[in-house]
């Protein structure tokens, strides 16, 4: 599993390797047992019955090691930063994990890795202390009061001597007092996903509405001037009345009449017209009567969710209406539609505040404006709408109200409880592996510009990852949240959070965020993070066992939807343990089987692993039914693949074809080099022949011969001077000629045919100063004397294109060079 599930140092009790029991295994009898687990795997439910009752304390080898749930370290509690109310600065960070939160603490005030000793050493106690405090809490609780009440425990269990109980008592409350006010720790408790959508909620939102009451003050202010200064133009203006209220305090030591004899009473300004100054009077009434929005967001849901713990959250409000997706778009609409007119007002008055406002522009747009006009800031200042339901309701009877939501464009987020297990697509009660799995993700990929998430709070980094992202994007946000269950055997142990990371290892609830805002193409908008070993059909983790003979094994182990299955008492009957005396190559696990072909597949019979509390691990044959569950699950995963880039089918055909054309071209170039090649030689055999031949004919006219009748030499008769030197001549004339033809043709020099390099590395990794490349990425010869023949010929004996050839060696001192010469000769 991935290395969130670590199993704390809590305890010194050593871990136990799980064990195959011992049995004599029995051939005749394997053979009925086999026949039997084939009648069983085909689907026949006769045979259930010969084999033994399914335990329950069984569970998948790699979650063996956290069956005791006190042993396990995870990330919950998480510790929630506020957002500053007064400043309206969003929290820089939204959450943190207990166990880092706890030492960022600590590291705040004593950084030295020698200061504060003993808290730090009695961090993991603190952490274990809150855990364990807070398992049985659904809401969020105040951390400062929660870290004081278990810090006193802490030192009066720890029984230290005085001084240092001290010590431990002033560090915890430094700790304290370093924890930001009015953070929260959040358990993993029955909602977790929607305690995190309410914290991303407040922590974006009110910031926003805190800076926008801002705004609206400024605005007002500015409007009031500018009525100031149009009043200031008026008759009334000068008129002891108004004298003496604009005087203000003071009043009563001036004259108002008095200075109204004296001021000037005519009027140089040109006021505003009528129109302008009702719209500005308009503008100011609206803004000041909005006293800004006290509620954050509404929950919408059937009636059949537990909300007592959602109660009473400041700014939040919880309602049920019959078709909550339905219901969450009349909300919207009309806190929009209040909305609008403040929105309004408050772009209007920034126009006239700027006297920017046209009326012929602009009186046309204001008449016509509703919430599709709204900015992205404008949007995220209404109240959050969340509407709350069932996997098997939104794929069921509410499927038009569901879809006509996701395609309207609302910002109203829809947050859908998923059993990662079963089917949305058929009853609560019925068999999910009855039909194909309907994929409610992928449905919601469908309306094209939706925001689409598929997250667990197993994961709360990546879920208020998604969430934040949600919400900036302001459209219609499908969440799907798979929050775990707990297997029926109690004595199994294992939490909601462990049941829900494992769905997220066994491809059973991946990972994926679908952001239209971010681009058109699949690469800008889907963010596939999070999955283990995306790349790979089943996450794979070392895994050691001791076998029959009690010698320990170390392998791999896939964690696949099969082991996953396991873990759901209502799907045991897909299980079936193998008995012990049985043994055979028929028997096959799981992800090796769901590799093979079909025709291969029909002589074995699939199997996963399970390991009971004794710790003894069994083999446990499974449906052909499971089986296509697999493959069905199997093939979600690969789609999710090719859109997020990983094992792209299109890509691995074009690299394909790239590849061909490539080959196919270097072939092309190659044989023409090659021709090019042999003309050349042709050429040069040609030329030196001709030269040959030249040379021989003018040594013969340039022979002298005696004037008058030819004497034949006789037997007896010694040839003449002259006869002699010109044999002579021609010898030496035919020896220099049949040494150039051979100097041209022998190649005694070592040579690269550069062309036909294919950059293979082989020479220049032997001997990087004799072999370079070239600006074509050839290799050439650079200097001979930086290396030996004996290179030169090895070289040539393993250059795939055989393109490095020898010559003749060039230290006549360097041993071997007999047998060398002979290995060159095939590449001269």
């Amino acid at each position: 599993m991935t290395a969130a599930l670590s199993v704390n140092g809590w305890t010194d009790e050593a871990e136990s390797l799980p064990a195959i029991p011992t049995e004599v295994k029995d051939a005749e009898a394997s053979k009925e047992i086999l026949h039997a687990l084939r009648h069983f795997h085909l689907g026949n439910p006769g045979v259930r019955k010969q084999f033994e009752p399914l335990a329950d304390d069984l569970l998948p080898p790699l979650l063996n090691p956290y069956r005791d749930a006190t042993r396990l370290r995870y990330d919950y509690p998480l510790f929630l930063y506020p957002a500053d109310d007064e400043t309206g600065n969003e929290a820089p960070v939204l959450a943190k994990p207990i166990a880092r939160f706890l030492q960022d603490m600590a590291n705040s005030f004593a950084p030295d890795e020698g200061s504060t000793q003993i808290l730090k050493d009695n961090l993991p106690r603190l952490e274990w202390d809150l855990r364990n405090h807070l398992r049985n809490e659904n809401a969020p609780v105040d951390a400062r009061t929660t870290l004081t009440e278990l810090a006193s425990a802490m030192v009066e269990r720890l029984h230290l001597n005085s001084e240092s109980s001290e010590i431990l008592r002033n560090d915890l409350d430094r700790l304290i007092d370093a924890a930001p006010k009015n953070g929260q720790f959040l358990a993993y408790g029955q909602y977790p996903a929607i305690h995190l959508l309410i914290h991303v909620i407040r922590s974006r939102i009110k910031p926003r509405q805190i800076q926008f009451q801002q705004q609206i003050q400024g605005y007002i202010r500015d409007l009031n001037k500018l009525l100031q200064v149009e009043r200031d133009k008026s008759a009334e203006a000068t008129q002891p009345e108004s004298l003496e209220n604009s005087v203000g305090f003071g009043a009563d030591m001036f004259d108002p009449a008095a200075l109204s004899k004296v001021m000037d009473h005519s009027h140089g300004s040109i006021g505003m017209s009528a129109e302008r100054l009702q719209r500005v009077k308009d503008a100011l009434s609206t803004l000041e009567s909005y006293q800004g929005e006290e509620i954050l967001g509404r929950f919408v849901h059937m009636g059949t969710l537990d909300t007592t713990h959602l109660a009473g959250i400041p700014g939040f409000e919880v309602t049920t209406a019959p078709e909550p997706c339905a219901h969450a778009t009349e909300l919207f609409d009309r806190e929009a539609e209040q909305l609008a007119k403040v929105f309004a007002a408050a772009r209007i008055a920034r126009l006239e505040i700027e006297s920017l406002y046209d009326p012929a522009i602009h009186d046309p747009w204001f008449d016509n404006f509703s919430w599709e006009a709204f900015s992205q800031d404008e949007l995220l200042l209404v109240p959050a709408v969340i509407a709350l339901d069932a996997a098997d309701r939104v794929a069921g009877p509410s499927m038009q109200a569901f879809s006509q939501l996701l395609s309207s464009g609302r910002p109203v987020h829809i947050l859908v409880r998923v059993l990662a297990h079963a089917n949305p697509g058929t009853s609560t009660n019925s068999d999910p592996f009855s039909n194909y799995r309907s994929e409610l993700g992928y449905f919601g990929i469908s309306h094209r510009q939706a925001v689409v998430s598929q997250a667990s709070a197993a994961r709360p980094e990546k879920l208020l990852e998604h969430f934040s992202t949600a919400l900036e994007a302001t459209r219609t946000s499908l969440h799907l949240i798979n929050v775990g269950l707990r297997p029926t055997g109690e004595d199994a142990g294992l939490n909601a959070w462990l049941i829900a990371g494992a769905a997220l290892e066994g491809r059973v609830h991946p990972f994926f965020h679908i952001n239209p805002s971010a681009g058109d193409s699949f690469a800008d908008r889907m963010d596939f993070s999070g999955n283990p070993q995306p790349e790979k059909e089943w996450p794979v983790s070392p895994f050691s066992y001791l076998d029959e003979n009690s010698s320990q094994v170390d392998t791999e182990l896939a964690f696949t939807f099969a082991d996953y299955a396991l873990l759901i008492n209502n799907l045991h009957e897909h299980f079936a343990p193998v008995p012990l005396v049985c043994e055979s190559d028929s028997l096959l696990p799981i992800a090796e089987y769901l590799a093979l072909s079909q025709e291969e597949a029909e002589t074995s019979i699939p199997f996963v692993w399970g390991v009971n509390k004794a710790g003894e691990l069994r083999q446990l044959a499974i449906t052909r039914t499971l089986v296509q569950a697999c493959r069905d699950r199997l093939n979600f995963w690969h789609t999710l693949q090719e859109m997020s880039g990983i094992r792209n089918r299109y890509v691995e055909l074009a690299v394909e074809e790239a590849s061909q054309q490539i080959k196919a071209e270097a072939a092309a170039e190659r044989e023409q080099l090659n021709e090019e090649h042999e003309q050349a030689l042709d050429t040069a055999r040609a030329e030196v022949a001709g030269e040959v031949m030249g040379r021989l004919t003018d040594v013969l006219l340039g022979m002298e011969f005696t004037t008058g009748t030819a004497q034949m030499p006789t037997a007896t008769s010694a040839p003449s001077q002259h006869a002699e030197t010109a044999a002579e001549e021609m010898s030496e004339a035919e020896a220099s000629a049949a040494e150039e033809e051979e100097e041209a043709l022998g190649f005694d020099e070592a040579w690269i045919d550069s062309p036909l390099c294919t950059t293979c590395n082989d020479c220049t990794n032997m001997n990087p100063l004799m072999f370079v490349y070239n600006d074509n990425k050839q290799a050439v010869i650079a200097d001979l004397n930086a290396g030996t023949y004996l290179q030169l010929v090895e070289a040539a004996e393993i250059c795939p294109s055989k393109c490095i050839h020898p010559g003749k060696p060039f230290n006549p001192g360097e041993a071997g060079l007999e047998e060398l010469v002979e290995r060159a000769a095939a590449f001269n």
